[in-house]
């Protein structure tokens, strides 16, 4: 765009030469009378990306992975995304944590702000319906996690100390009603008499803290000692309720959260104070905030020294059972997710990351996880062992999940869709390329249509300017065997630093070639399904959690090619561009 040009030579300039001036440059003429460019200038004549994906690679879709909140508010931002790709691959706005709410329900409303600002001759690249993790942990749980039947008395499970347990003295005694909702105490209570607490959450609240319920104590907890608490409760909206104690610092301990019913539901839980908790607890209660506009009604609630009786009884779902809810909630979940945006979306990545790291067994086979996870353990309750969004849907469902993760996709996504797996670090790892292969074969000979249901593998390739063409070439031949589509998913090449050095950018520029050069080399043309370069710029507001204090794009903070975009643009067009200028 001739409006940039001048910005970009004078910011380049400025960036990567020390004795730029105005009277140099354009007005050196080589012998031949051909004038010398300087880089910044070189750089400003690159048209953008795309037009040269389309001229030098018409059947490759270059695409773009991308904040869909910052697209939404930087027009900067958006306009440069939509002059430079294809197809974009929203990082975070389409997974099941960010949709995916805590009574099961999907909230679209990102999404569809996203997509009313793309311009309908970019396409959409769909990522994920399925990872091990930003999964809504909570809601998976909830629904093949053990009930308590509340059997037995409350004398039988603990000491008492709360007096107003079942609200019928108003809220004497209670305290927290600073937070950001309105209540009521009314009538009936839970066993259809009596009173229970009524809380209507406005639509301030963001986080669980911002509702919360107290009784105060007479004298702190004591080390060494294990409490009971219950309590009945039931909400409008899937609600999910804390428990927790606090000193008068707020200072907390924090024990488990549930995710209330539409119906009266008992929940109990036992700890055990130790010396290493927070001191001078002072009061204890229940948090519940986070959803405007959600409604929970609480009664009975009850704490003190456990007393060694019965807890009540816990009813467990058989593993067949669990089995059959979540495959009823997988496929709900990409069913509701694909109708949604129909057609829009060309192709998805149906399960992302299933390799694990080490073992390259499958994550969530065979006591298979991820960093600090383990086996989840049943007892007095369901203990997931699990980082607070991670879900394993093969630890409950076998091997199965995958082939009926891709038999849902392929039901409900629109006609045509292309459906991937997707990983990474298969450049410097054949034995875990060789594991999601068979993956994919398993997949492929195991589905009910008779037929392959991977159209594609996705290779994420978040490298450094280390990795070497050698990798990167046994890479793309062993994929491209496969006869799938083969794309690159997640291109970044890191420096290290955030201020890179001149040498250091080149580098970068050198690999970014090297990477597509060897694509097109390795991969047949009818394979190439294209290459999505992993955020637009080196802005921290894009890296505030992936590669921060780093540089790994095309484009620097404030949207300015770098020397990777013409080394990108030249892998393209398979030659050096500026040789035309």
């Amino acid at each position: 765009m001739k409006y940039n040009r001048f910005l970009y030579a004078i910011l380049a300039c400025a960036m990567f030469f020390t004795g730029c001036d105005e009277e140099d440059g354009p007005s050196n003429i080589v012998p031949g009378g051909k004038p010398t460019l300087t880089p910044a200038e070189v750089l400003a004549k690159y048209k953008p990306i795309k037009v040269y994906a389309e001229e030098y690679v018409p059947d490759m879709k270059i695409g773009l992975g991308l904040g869909a909140d910052i697209y939404i508010k930087d027009a900067a931002y958006k306009n440069t995304a939509d002059m430079n790709f294809q197809i974009f691959t929203t990082g975070n706005a389409m997974k099941h944590s960010s949709v995916v709410r805590a009574d099961g329900k999907l909230n679209f409303s990102l999404i569809d702000s996203f997509l009313g600002k793309v311009p309908q001759d970019i396409m959409i690249y769909g990522h994920n319906f399925l990872w091990h993790t930003q999964q809504n942990q909570q809601y998976l749980k909830s629904l093949i996690a053990p009930v308590m039947s509340g059997d037995g008395t409350q004398e039988e499970r603990c000491e008492n100390i709360i007096t107003n347990s079942g609200f019928e003295n108003s809220t004497d005694g209670w305290s927290g009603f600073w937070g950001k909702y309105t209540y009521a105490v009314e009538s009936p209570g839970r066993d259809g008499s009596g009173k229970a607490i009524h809380f209507t959450l406005s639509s301030e609240t963001e986080v669980n803290y911002d509702c919360q319920l107290f009784w105060t104590l007479d004298s702190f907890l004591e080390p060494g000692v294990t409490y009971h608490y219950e309590f009945y409760a039931k909400s409008d909206s899937g609600l999910a309720c804390q428990f927790l104690g606090q000193n008068e610092a707020y200072g907390g301990i924090y024990k488990e959260t549930f995710n209330t019913g539409s119906e009266w539901t008992f929940y109990s839980g036992d700890f055990t104070y130790n010396e290493s908790d927070e001191d001078d607890i002072v009061r204890v209660g229940i948090q519940f905030g986070g959803t405007p506009g959600a409604q929970i009604w609480i009664d009975d609630f009850v704490f003190g020294r456990k007393t060694g009786g019965s807890d009540g009884a816990y009813v467990y779902k058989t593993a067949e059972e669990k089995k059959t809810i979540l495959l009823g909630a997988m496929e709900s979940w990409i069913r509701q997710m694909a109708e949604h945006v129909g057609d829009r979306v060309v192709a998805w990545d149906v399960i992302n990351e299933p390799i694990a790291d080490g073992s390259n067994g499958w994550r969530g086979i065979d006591n298979v996880f991820n960093g600090q996870d383990k086996a989840p353990v049943e007892y007095n309750g369901l203990n997931l062992n699990w980082a607070s969004d991670h879900w394993y849907w093969g630890y409950f469902i076998g091997k199965e999940y995958a082939v009926k993760a891709f038999e849902y996709a392929r039901k409900y996504c629109a006609p045509g869709a292309e459906l991937f797996v997707n990983d990474y670090n298969l450049e410097i790892s054949s034995g875990k390329l060789r594991s999601l292969i068979q993956f994919v074969e398993y997949i492929d000979k195991n589905n009910s249509t008779g037929g392959p249901l991977v159209d594609g593998i996705g290779t994420q390739m978040h490298v450094n300017t280390s990795i070497t063409k050698e990798k990167v070439d046994e890479m793309f031949r062993v994929m491209a065997a496969t006869g799938k589509l083969v794309r690159i998913t997640e291109l970044d090449v890191s420096v290290g630093t955030a201020n890179p050095t001149t040498y250091q950018l080149d580098a970068q520029a050198k690999t970014y070639r090297m990477i597509i050069e060897s694509y097109k080399e390795n991969v047949p043309e009818a394979q190439q399904s294209g290459i999505t370069v992993w955020t637009l710029s080196d802005a921290p507001a894009e890296h505030l959690y992936w590669l921060k204090d780093d540089a790994p794009n095309l484009f620097d903070a404030n949207y300015i090619r770098k020397p990777a975009y013409k080394h990108f643009c030249d892998g393209l067009a398979g030659k050096d561009i500026s040789e035309d200028f």
